[in-house]
């Protein structure tokens, strides 16, 4: 399944990111990209990250969650990972971050 992204402003300050397909390859670069840029560039108070599409998740992409969060926590916004499931849920759990990230 083709990587795509999609933004939601829930309001000016509260944006939901919904991903979908395989995060793997070039697409966690991708969506480093995509939110440095909203927590940056539109000083979110709150950026939720859906995952409900996502089918893989590979080590490089959960490295970019993690580093969405961190940034999130420099620049005083709120990072949630919400909706994953399946595959991806697992491996979010075995690396030890889906209580942190959700």
């Amino acid at each position: 399944m083709v990587f795509t992204m999609s933004t939601r402003y829930n309001s000016v300050n509260d944006v939901e990111l919904h991903v979908a397909g395989e995060m793997s390859g070039f697409a966690p670069d991708a969506l480093r990209v995509r939110i440095q840029g909203l927590i940056l560039t539109d000083r979110l108070d709150l950026l939720l990250i859906n995952l409900g599409q996502v089918t893989a998740l590979s080590s490089a992409g959960i490295h970019t969650l993690l580093s969405g969060h961190i940034t999130a926590i420099e620049h005083g916004a709120s990072y949630r990972v919400r909706y994953a499931h399946g595959e991806v849920r697992h491996f979010l759990q075995l690396a030890g971050v889906l209580d942190l990230l959700a």
